[in-house]
């Protein structure tokens, strides 16, 4: 069995906690120079995926649940950022 977590955004901070999880594959929106060694210590993948990339679908998601729970109008405007 494989096990992939994730969070979203600059969550580089919880890799170790999903190294002790037992995880094989940890996806996020940031990386740091640790963790890129502590990817080849432990041997669990590091995916940074960007922190743009990985926000954007779950703020646009809370946009639309207010908008149905509240009756309100929202648009999203998805700018990209290239980093």
């Amino acid at each position: 069995m494989q096990r992939i977590a994730w969070c979203s955004g600059g969550a580089q901070g919880y890799f170790e906690q999903a190294i002790a999880l037992g995880v094989d594959v940890y996806i996020s929106g940031e990386v740091s120079e640790q963790v890129f060694h502590l990817a080849r210590e432990s041997g669990v993948a590091y995916i940074a995926a960007g922190h743009h990339a990985t926000e954007r679908f779950g703020i646009e998601a809370l946009g639309q649940h207010l908008a149905l729970e509240f009756g309100l109008q929202h648009e999203f405007i998805n700018i990209e950022n290239p980093i």
